[in-house]
């Protein structure tokens, strides 16, 4: 795989933040971004900083279901350092595997031809 990784990151903090508020947060996150049509949906993971971590999958026309990034809540040890005692929701999702959809690209290894016009040819819609 490539030795760079892209990703747009977030955080939900607030007391008595669940899963299903990470759940309802991605899938707006995927409407926005992808079209009201699409939705997310999670997938249970590891993730060695969450607990519980899922990953966050979207259903692609062409592609079918493909993962998008990771998500979970904190584990206590990592936010309590900080003086952080409620819940914090973390996601992180891919940027190339958006622009990958953005740009009608149907597979992620054309996001890194050699050619540079390939690329700025492409429109992102």
């Amino acid at each position: 795989h490539y030795p760079m990784f892209h990703q747009i990151e977030g955080l939900y903090v607030d007391e008595g933040v669940t899963m299903s508020d990470l759940k309802t947060c991605l899938d707006q996150f995927a409407k926005a971004y992808f079209g009201p049509e699409i939705s997310a949906r999670l997938i249970p993971s590891y993730f060695p900083f969450t607990e519980p971590s899922v990953e966050v999958h979207i259903k692609h026309p062409v592609l079918g279901w493909f993962e998008l990034g990771g998500s979970g809540i904190f584990r206590p040890e990592v936010t309590e350092p900080l003086g952080i005692k409620v819940p914090v929701l973390a996601w992180g999702l891919g940027i190339d595997r958006m622009a990958l959809t953005s740009m009608g690209l149907h597979d992620i290894r054309e996001l890194f031809t050699n050619s540079i016009e390939d690329v700025r040819s492409r429109r992102i819609s």
